[in-house]
């Protein structure tokens, strides 16, 4: 049993003794616990770095010497003991004012969620020895977690630099669909109690894709786009299949498709030629991520244009995404109320060295390099050469083949498995094993899962037949104002730059604030933003540089917005 003593010192202030039946540790100086920590605060030097991470809190003497170093920068306390944590809060609570204390994993993302990256300048680590040397492993493996946080939040951060724009782009050119379309919130929660498959792309998936027929009256099947194409030439049926990505070359999935053809679920920043061209029904979502913020409260932070569109639309239902379209359908059949989740085809990893099942696009564009001494096992070969490879435990035991992106996702996958309320089962029969799931295989899942009184296929029909539908006059109307806003942001923009900015230069930004425009603009301003704010540019060439974006942006926008209005008014 563990017991922690507080006692006055020599100086009159407090030491924490932690007391265990082998051994008593000391976590501050017996004598002097404020001149031992200014010694220590005094070596450390934090550089460059917008936030200290502070490995350890004790009774939190280091932590104020650190706050009265550096003042203004963001202190986070990670603390493996709670208990430790509630007596620093209890004994020195003017000590960590405006600090954020971590006891658990789960923290970091409430903590670190609402951090600006334009003010980021990098994490510094003080280690408070005494309480490191306990749990090492602990300290390690959070500060580890924290980078790790950081690093995907810029990987987020320079992938919205590159696609945003693009994303805008097809959210204008598919909307007008959505009129004559299903929306995903509509299916949210009817199939409660009904397993749900997700179907990938992995090499495990030609083990068992045969038994999928068995289950389509028992489980609604959710294949991804990558795995359309096995399915369609096996003749294989699935309820929906599900696209997210804005980039051309998804569609390369439905070109040749020969059905019968499942329920497309495509995001609306999704390719608009996939839309446009698919011949059966068609559901729309919208990708966004909610997030606990230091406060407590769920903030939801959406694709872009998606909050302007939704003054004038009903929602259209949210879908999270971990970065890849299985883990977007994970988080549907959440949102449908599915219990289990099954995953077949997930390898994570390069089963029998192969990247995909054959029979998927990839792999029709790869026979075109075939010859006599190039065949399918040589391309794959080539490719993960390429990759920065390691082994880990595969499906069933021994060992296989994967690397660090897998891995990344992996690790989501056995996370989410863990926090869900339902029952996750790994029946792909190959690749790397996922922890907290449970393995199980296809066959015996046919042969103990039931049939129910309504179908899927039922239930989705029920609801497509049903289908919320909304006025698009609305829309038109909004979209037919922000154009005419657009013009007029232009025109300031236009004429502050000719004059050289003076007292009009903000005039335009102004106006787009004030038309409820700053999401439709901010994809286009946002790099500025961030390179001005870390830079300490001259604010009159900030001011200039900020013009140029908006009249830029005004360029782009305009034949984008015409585009939709036209399409809107021929559907009205």
């Amino acid at each position: 049993m563990t017991r922690y003593i507080i006692t006055d010192t020599q100086s009159g202030h407090k030491t924490l003794l932690i007391k265990t039946e082998n051994r008593e540790v000391r976590l501050h100086s017996a004598y002097d616990p404020v001149k031992e920590a200014e010694r220590s605060v005094s070596g450390f030097n934090k550089g460059r770095a917008s936030i200290i991470v502070v490995s350890g809190l004790g009774l939190a003497y280091h932590v104020q010497c650190l706050r009265e170093k550096y003042p203004g920068t963001f202190i986070v306390a990670v603390e493996h003991d709670p208990e430790i944590a509630a007596l620093a809060a209890k004994t020195h609570p003017e000590f960590l004012q405006g600090v954020a204390v971590i006891t658990t994993q789960g923290d970091i993302e409430r903590i670190f969620e609402v951090e600006d990256l334009a003010q980021f300048r990098g994490v510094a680590h003080y280690i408070h020895r005494p309480s490191f040397a306990l749990h090492k492993d602990f300290y390690n493996a959070e500060f580890i977690e924290i980078n790790r946080f950081f690093t995907s939040k810029i990987s987020d951060l320079l992938t919205r630099f590159e696609f945003e724009q693009s994303w805008m782009s097809n959210i204008l050119r598919n909307v007008h669909h959505v009129f004559t379309s299903g929306r995903v919130i509509d299916l949210f929660g009817r199939f409660r109690g009904y397993p749900g498959i997700i179907v990938s792309a992995g090499p495990s998936l030609r083990k068992n894709v045969d038994m999928l027929d068995s289950l389509y009256e028992k489980a609604l099947i959710v294949c991804v786009d990558t795995a359309i194409k096995v399915l369609d030439r096996k003749k294989i049926r699935s309820h929906i299949v599900m696209t997210l990505d804005a980039q051309k070359h998804s569609l390369r999935h439905f070109l040749g498709l020969r059905g019968p053809l499942p329920t497309l679920l495509a995001d609306l920043v999704s390719y608009p030629a996939i839309a446009r061209s698919y011949a059966h029904e068609i559901i729309f979502s919208t990708t966004s991520k909610y997030y606990t913020d230091r406060q407590g409260k769920t903030q939801r932070e959406t694709t872009p244009l998606v909050d302007w569109l939704e003054n004038y639309i009903p929602p259209i239902g949210d879908i999270q995404s971990g970065g890849s379209v299985a883990t977007s359908a994970f988080d549907l059949l959440l949102n449908l109320g599915c219990d289990p989740i099954i995953l077949m085809g997930q390898d994570l990893a390069y089963t029998g060295r192969e990247i995909h099942c054959s029979g998927t696009h990839h792999n029709d564009e790869w026979t075109g390099l075939y010859s006599r001494f190039v065949n399918l096992d040589t391309i794959n070969q080539r490719v993960v050469r390429k990759r920065k490879i390691k082994r880990v435990e595969s499906y069933g035991g021994g060992k296989v083949i994967s690397d660090f992106v897998f891995d990344l996702y992996k690790g989501w996958f056995e996370d989410s498995s863990l926090k869900v309320p339902v029952q996750v089962i790994n029946a792909t029969e190959g690749g790397a094993r996922i922890a907290n799931t449970v393995e199980e295989s296809l066959s015996s899942l046919a042969k103990r899962l039931t049939v129910k009184k309504k179908t899927p296929d039922q239930i989705l029909a029920e609801v497509l037949n049903h289908r919320t539908c909304s006025d698009p006059a609305v829309l038109i109307s909004g979209i037919r104002g922000a154009i005419d806003s657009i013009n007029t942001i232009h025109e300031k923009a236009e004429s502050a730059l000719k004059n050289h900015g003076g007292g009009r230069s903000m005039e335009a930004a102004d106006l787009i604030e004030q038309q409820g425009l700053v999401s439709v603009f901010n994809p286009f301003l946002k790099k500025s933003h961030i390179y001005i704010a870390r830079h300490d540019l001259d604010p009159e060439k900030g001011k200039e540089l900020i013009l140029k974006d908006i009249k830029s942006a005004c360029m782009r926008l305009l034949p984008l917005f015409n585009g939709c209005l036209k399409n809107m008014e021929s559907r009205s």
